[in-house]
C-alpha cells in the first residue's frame, strides 16, 4: 500500500511554491502510506484553505487567490483525486451540486463505480470529504424532510407534496409514508431530465409523479400544478438571488392549501467547507443567514400567513424558512 500512495510524488513539478501557506498540505499528501495519511491531509488542506479564506478582505481578493496560488499549486492537482471533488469541479452535467455528485454525499449504490476506479489516495480523500460539514448537513436535510413528509402524511393521508429541484429525490426511500404510498399526490419537478427520469425510474410504482420543472415555470405557473399541504425547495435556494428567491417563494406560498407549510433551504455563510468548495470543488454558492432568509418572506402578505420562522439544523450549517399558510 505504501508504494500506491507514494505515487503521489508525481505531483510535484519544479516550479511548486514551497513557500506557499499549502507546501505543508502538500508534504502531508506526498508522505502519506496510508488512508489515514491521506485523511489527515485532507483534513489540512480543508483547514489551510479556510485560514486562506479569512485572511482575505474582500471576495474579489479570495477569487484572485484561488486563481494565482491555490490552483497553479499541485495539491490542486492532488485534491482532484477525490472523486466527489472531481465530479463537483468538472461538472459532468453542466452545473454545480448535481443530484449525481448528491450521491456521493447519500453514499448511493450508484456512485460506488467512480469510487471503486479512483486512485486509492482519491478514494481515501472521498472517505474525509463526504461526510465533513456540508455532506453531514446535506443528509441531515433529506432525513428532515422524510421526517416532515412522515409527519404531515400521518396526520392527512390525503395529503399532497411538492419536491422544487428534486434531484434524485432520496428523502424518498427514508419517508415511510412515501414507501408504503400513504399520502394523496406527491409532485417532484427538476429541470435536469436526467434526474426526472431516474426519480420516475425508481418511484414512479410508489405513486410519485416526476416531470420536468424549473424556477420559471413554478413562477410563472398561476396555479396549474395545483394545491399542496406541503411544498419544498431543499437544494435549490444557494443558486437564487435575493429577487428570484422572493418570487419563488411567492409562487409556492400561492400554491399552498389552507394550512398548508412551505419549507425553503439555505447553506449558512460560515459552515466550515465553503473554502475547500469554492477554491478546489468550483462550487460557488450564495450563502443566507436567519435573517436574510426571513426577510425573503416579508414581502408575503401577512393577512394570509399564519406563521413564518427560520430554524437551523443542529449542526447550524443549513438555514431553513418555514411559511404556514392560514387555514
Amino acid at each position: 500500500m505504501a508504494t500506491t500512495f507514494n505515487t503521489l510524488t508525481q505531483f510535484t513539478p519544479a516550479f511548486a511554491r514551497e513557500e506557499s501557506e499549502l507546501a505543508p498540505v502538500h508534504r502531508l499528501f506526498k508522505n502519506a502510506l496510508d488512508a489515514a495519511g491521506v485523511t489527515r491531509a485532507a483534513r489540512m488542506l480543508r483547514q489551510t484553505l479556510t485560514t486562506m479564506r479569512n485572511d482575505c478582505r474582500t471576495e474579489a481578493e479570495w477569487r484572485c487567490r484561488v486563481d494565482t496560488e491555490i490552483r497553479p499549486h499541485p495539491v490542486y492537482e492532488i485534491a482532484l483525486l477525490d472523486p466527489f471533488i472531481r465530479h463537483a469541479n468538472t461538472k459532468p452535467r453542466g452545473y454545480a451540486g448535481d443530484a449525481e455528485l448528491l450521491d456521493f454525499i447519500y453514499q448511493h449504490p450508484s456512485a460506488r463505480p467512480k469510487l471503486e476506479a479512483a486512485h486509492p489516495a482519491g478514494k481515501a480523500s472521498t472517505l474525509y470529504t463526504t461526510n465533513a460539514s456540508a455532506p453531514r448537513a446535506v443528509r441531515n436535510r433529506a432525513c428532515l424532510l422524510a421526517a416532515e413528509i412522515d409527519a404531515i402524511a400521518a396526520r392527512n393521508p390525503q395529503a399532497e407534496f411538492l419536491s422544487l429541484a428534486c434531484g434524485h429525490l432520496r428523502e424518498a426511500a427514508m419517508s415511510t409514508a412515501i414507501q408504503s404510498k400513504s399520502f394523496g399526490r406527491f409532485l417532484a419537478l427538476d429541470q435536469d431530465l436526467e434526474s426526472v427520469a431516474l426519480v420516475q425510474r425508481e418511484n414512479a410504482h410508489y405513486g410519485v409523479q416526476a416531470a420536468e420543472g424549473s424556477v420559471r415555470s413554478v413562477i410563472t405557473s398561476r396555479g396549474e400544478l395545483g394545491q399542496f399541504d406541503f411544498a419544498y425547495a431543499a437544494g435549490l435556494y444557494d443558486y437564487l438571488n435575493d429577487k428570484v428567491a422572493a418570487r419563488l417563494l411567492r409562487a409556492l406560498f400561492d400554491g399552498l392549501k389552507p394550512g398548508g407549510k412551505v419549507w425553503v433551504a439555505n447553506f449558512m455563510p460560515a459552515i466550515p467547507d465553503r473554502a475547500i468548495m469554492e477554491a478546489i470543488m468550483d462550487w460557488w454558492l450564495i450563502y443566507r443567514d436567519e435573517r436574510q432568509m426571513f426577510d425573503l418572506g416579508t414581502a408575503l402578505p401577512a393577512s394570509e400567513a399564519a406563521s413564518m420562522r427560520t430554524f437551523a439544523d443542529h449542526e447550524e450549517n443549513v438555514v431553513y424558512l418555514e411559511v404556514v399558510r392560514k387555514g
